[in-house]
């Protein structure tokens, strides 16, 4: 069966559009696992700062952990540049195959017009032509 060019470029929008959605996918977790970071981070502050006899016992240990946590943190924001970045450019992709795809669908619509025109202008040159 021959799809025709407006039917392969609908089929490249969805495709596109499923990679769009997956790059949102990604994106959000990134964020959901930054704000985690955060609340964690304060939590840390919030322990060390304790005038409690166990946090004080462990705050070097806290320490240690705010420093991972920080420097996934910083990964984290470095990933979610990247990820807005690819989402926005994966976006900018399908809307450019939904406008082609769009532009094509209409010259097909024109190009069935205009045969199916023909078709009636050659019936009536016919019926003429036998009379």
């Amino acid at each position: 069966m021959v799809a025709s060019r407006s039917e392969k470029l609908a089929r490249l929008v969805r495709v596109q559009r499923q990679i769009e959605r997956m790059a949102e996918f990604e994106l959000a977790h990134t964020v959901r696992e930054q704000a985690e970071t955060d609340a964690t981070q304060e939590a840390l502050v919030v322990a060390v700062g304790s005038f409690d006899p166990i946090h004080a016992a462990m705050s070097t240990h806290y320490a240690r952990r705010f420093q991972r946590l920080s420097a996934k943190s910083q990964l984290l924001e470095g990933a979610k540049g990247v990820q807005e970045r690819r989402m926005l450019t994966e976006k900018t992709k399908a809307d450019r195959l939904s406008d082609q795809a769009d532009r094509a669908a209409q010259a097909e619509d024109r190009l069935a017009t205009d045969e199916t025109l023909l078709d009636l202008l050659d019936g009536s040159l016919q019926r003429r032509g036998s009379d």
